[in-house]
């Protein structure tokens, strides 16, 4: 984890917590910081084209859903790019599709398997 963005809440009791080891953000500082450097990121564009990224595992984080806590508290879900292929691999299993087949996913857009399908 690189870091800690607090949705709501105050954040002293987390940032003064030595074993977390991460910086921590209220969502006010992360916009903040969003709208002092969209300008700085405007005018690297070319900059950015020689620019290398980190290698991405398979058991890195793709996606945090937060959950409303309908079976207990709330809390994120953090899935991994394999989570979210494996739902894609394994979408033919369950409805073998050929070309010109249209799908409806009746799911909430919130759910996990919108994120993949």
């Amino acid at each position: 984890m690189k870091f800690i963005v607090l949705l709501w809440g105050e954040k002293s009791r987390l940032a003064n917590n030595e074993t977390l080891g991460v910086p921590v953000f209220s969502y006010k500082e992360m916009v903040k910081l969003g709208r002092e450097n969209c300008a700085v990121l405007i005018d690297s564009l070319d900059a950015r084209k020689g620019c290398r990224y980190e290698v991405i595992g398979s058991h890195d984080i793709a996606a945090i859903v937060y959950t409303s806590g309908t079976t207990s508290n709330p809390k994120g879900i953090m899935l991994s790019h394999k989570n979210l292929l494996h739902q894609i691999e394994n979408l033919g299993v369950l409805g073998p599709a050929k070309a010109g087949d249209r799908f409806l996913s009746m799911l909430p857009t919130w759910h996990t398997y919108e994120r993949a399908c």
